[in-house]
């Protein structure tokens, strides 16, 4: 990295970098405990999405066969006939409490003054109620994946999912001027490769020391932390 220019913006991942959780299974346990008009909602959430139960293994084996994030996918069904102002008001409460239970300490020291300068967007395939939530209280900037929506009224699909699209979602929210320029990148996820090769600065947090190998020939700063 010597000789390279200081970050002007940091671009920096969600889960498993900036807080330690799966935010899009967070906010719908946290959304769905509130919920006492559909108790069966939060009773089949917690079946099927709980680590380690029969369902949870089930929906594992099929992801590692197609590559594809079907247990989200299938918690987010949960979602239909949601009002999305209740999704929000829940994002907010549960943002406050990432903040305040889970930051990843070591990256947050990295971050102490991109932050103090707004110099940093959050960009994450978790859902834009939480990430939003989490930009407002941080002064961050972010793009996140969207829900589909009607008159307010949540439809329990995606409308975007920035699985590996983070790129793109940048510049087409920010303009390619944002990547153009020196950025700093913070990230766990092995799709966010594209950004890290572009950074002028980048650090990736390494929740198992086995995972280096997933980043051998990338010039980067490596943050290890248990989980």
């Amino acid at each position: 990295m010597t000789g390279r220019p200081d970050p002007e913006v940091y671009i920096v991942d969600v889960c498993g970098t900036l807080v330690l959780e799966d935010t899009t299974l967070g906010l719908l346990r946290h959304h769905f405990a509130k919920d006492t008009e559909r108790p069966l909602r939060g009773w089949l959430f917690d079946t099927v999405c709980s680590r380690r139960t029969l369902p949870w293994w089930t929906f594992a084996v099929a992801e590692k066969l197609t590559g594809q994030h079907l247990l989200k996918r299938f918690a987010v069904r949960l979602l239909a006939g949601e009002c999305r102002e209740a999704l929000d008001a829940s994002a907010h409460e549960y943002a406050r409490k990432l903040l305040a239970d889970r930051r990843i300490d070591p990256v947050w020291q990295v971050l102490e003054e991109p932050f103090a300068t707004g110099r940093v967007v959050l960009a994450s395939a978790s859902l834009d109620p939480v990430v939003a939530a989490l930009a407002s209280l941080t002064g961050a900037r972010y793009v996140a994946s969207t829900l589909q929506q009607h008159d307010g009224i949540l439809s329990g699909c995606y409308e975007t999912d920035l699985t590996g699209l983070k790129h793109q979602a940048l510049v087409e929210k920010y303009g390619e001027d944002l990547l153009e320029r020196p950025i700093g990148v913070m990230t766990d996820n092995a799709s966010d490769r594209r950004l890290v090769e572009r950074a002028s600065v980048a650090y990736i947090v390494l929740h198992k020391a086995a995972h280096r190998d997933r980043w051998q020939g990338v010039g980067a700063n490596f943050i290890e932390i248990g989980s």
